[in-house]
C-alpha cells in the first residue's frame, strides 16, 4: 500500500499558521486531506476554524477529517492521540491524498516528529516552520538575537519566545517567512539571510496574506528521520515535553458583551511581551450582531467578521428570509440566554502565566456592567474605536 504524505506545520504562535491551511484547504486537490490540529488551548478553535461549517470538532477524535488535539491531547497525550488519529484516518474513504497537520506555537519540534513518524501509513514529506516577519524584525533584530549576531534580549518573555522559535527552525525542511507585507523589501531580503544561516538546509518561502500554495513546495526535497534524529540527539531534546514549559493556555468565556473602548485601552496598555496569543470569538456592545474572530499575537491585533449571531439575523432586518427560516431560527434561539440569545465570547490567552492573569483580568473589566447591558438593551451607543472599515482577503 503506498504511503501517504504528511505536511506538518509548525512556527511560533501567532505566525500564520491557521491562516495558511485556512487557504491551502481551499485548493480542489486538498478536498480530500485529513487535518490534525495540534492545539495547546482547551476550547480548540482551530480545529473548529478549519472543520466544515456545521462540523463539530471533538477533542482526540476525527470528524469529517479533522482530528481536534487539543487539551491534554496536545501535551500529556500527544503520541497516544496522534497514533489513535492515524488509524481513523486510514480507514478513511476515500484514503486522504495527504494529511495536513497543524501544531500548537508552544509545540517542542522533537515530540511532535516523533509522533508524526510512529505510523508506517504515513510519511513526513515537509516539516515546515512558519516565522513571523514583523515579530522577527521588532522583537529579534529580524533574526540576529537568535544566530548571537546581537545582543540577548532582556525581556524573559521575549528571551523565552526566542529559544522555542529557534529550536522550531532547526528542525525546518521548510520555513515560510510570513506577514512579509508588514515590513521592508530590504528587511526581508536580510531575514532570508539570517534564516538560511541559521538552517542552511531548509527552502525558505516568502508569504503575504496567505499567498504561498502548498503546491510551490512540490519540488522540494523532503527531510530525512535520520538527519532530525541526530538533530535532537545533537542538541539535547530526546527526552522532552510535546510543548514549551511555562507557556500554558487558560479561556475566558462570558455572554457579556466588550464595552469596545474599554477593551481597546486594554490591549493598548495592559498587553505584556509574555502574552504570546490570544485567539477566539467574542462580541461587541456596538456591533451585537456580528460574530468577530478574534486574533492577537503579540502587538498584532486581527479581528475578522465571519458572520452574524442567530439572536440578530431572526430580527430579519432586510427581508431577505423566508418566514420558514425565521422560525427556525426562533426555535434554535430558545434554548439560549433570553437577553443575549447565542452571543458569547470564548477566548484563548496562550502565554507565561504573570502576563497571561493579567490580561485576562484587563478583559474581565473590559465586560460590560449590569448597567452597561441595559442601556444596551435601550439601544444606546457606545464609543467605538475598533476599525469600521471591512477589507476582503481572498
Amino acid at each position: 500500500m503506498s504511503r501517504a504524505p504528511i505536511i506538518a506545520l509548525c512556527g511560533f504562535l501567532g505566525s500564520g499558521k491557521t491562516t495558511l491551511l485556512r487557504r491551502w484547504r481551499r485548493d480542489e486537490a486538498l478536498r480530500d486531506a485529513a487535518v490534525i490540529v495540534h492545539d495547546l488551548s482547551e476550547f480548540g478553535l482551530d480545529a473548529e476554524l478549519l472543520s466544515d461549517e456545521e462540523s463539530v470538532p471533538s477533542p482526540g477524535r476525527l470528524v469529517d477529517r479533522v482530528a481536534a488535539l487539543h487539551g491534554s491531547h496536545a501535551r500529556e497525550q500527544l503520541h497516544e492521540s496522534v497514533g489513535t488519529a492515524f488509524k481513523e484516518i486510514a480507514e478513511l474513504d476515500p484514503s486522504p491524498s495527504v494529511v495536513l497537520c497543524e501544531s500548537t506555537g508552544a509545540a517542542r519540534p522533537w515530540p511532535l516528529i516523533q509522533a508524526l513518524t510512529q505510523d508506517d501509513r504515513f510519511y513526513l514529506r515537509h516539516f515546515i516552520v512558519t516565522v513571523d516577519a514583523l515579530n522577527l524584525h521588532r522583537d529579534f533584530a529580524d533574526g540576529r538575537v537568535l544566530t548571537g549576531e546581537s545582543p540577548a534580549v532582556q525581556d524573559e518573555a521575549l528571551s523565552r519566545a526566542a529559544e522555542v522559535l529557534a529550536e522550531q527552525i532547526a528542525f525546518a525542511s521548510v520555513i515560510i517567512l510570513t506577514k512579509i507585507d508588514t515590513i521592508p523589501e530590504s528587511v526581508a531580503e536580510a531575514q532570508v539571510k539570517t534564516l538560511q544561516k541559521l538552517q542552511p538546509r531548509a527552502a525558505i518561502g516568502l508569504s503575504a496574506q496567505a499567498g504561498l500554495l502548498l503546491s510551490h513546495l512540490d519540488g522540494t526535497p523532503g527531510p530525512k528521520f535520520t538527519d532530525l534524529k541526530e538533530r535532537a540527539d545533537q542538541f539535547g531534546l530526546i527526552d522532552q515535553s510535546s510543548t514549551a514549559d511555562d507557556v500554558e493556555a487558560v479561556l475566558l468565556r462570558d455572554q457579556r458583551p466588550f464595552h469596545p473602548q474599554r477593551l481597546y485601552d486594554a490591549c493598548q496598555t495592559r498587553l505584556g511581551t509574555g502574552l504570546y496569543r490570544t485567539k477566539g470569538f467574542l462580541w461587541l456592545a456596538s456591533r451585537p450582531g456580528q460574530v468577530l474572530l478574534w486574533q492577537q499575537s503579540g502587538s498584532q491585533i486581527a479581528l475578522e467578521l465571519t458572520g452574524y449571531w442567530r439572536a440578530e439575523m431572526v430580527h430579519n432586518r432586510n427581508g431577505e428570509l423566508l418566514p420558514e427560516e425565521v422560525e427556525h431560527l426562533k426555535a434554535k434561539l430558545e434554548q439560549e440566554d433570553p437577553v443575549f440569545g447565542d452571543r458569547h465570547n470564548e477566548l484563548t490567552l496562550i502565554g507565561l502565566e504573570a502576563a497571561r492573569e493579567a490580561f485576562l483580568t484587563a478583559l474581565q473589566d473590559a465586560l460590560c456592567t449590569d448597567e452597561e447591558v441595559a442601556a444596551w438593551q435601550r439601544g444606546e451607543e457606545f464609543p467605538d474605536p475598533w476599525p469600521k472599515s471591512i477589507r476582503r482577503i481572498e
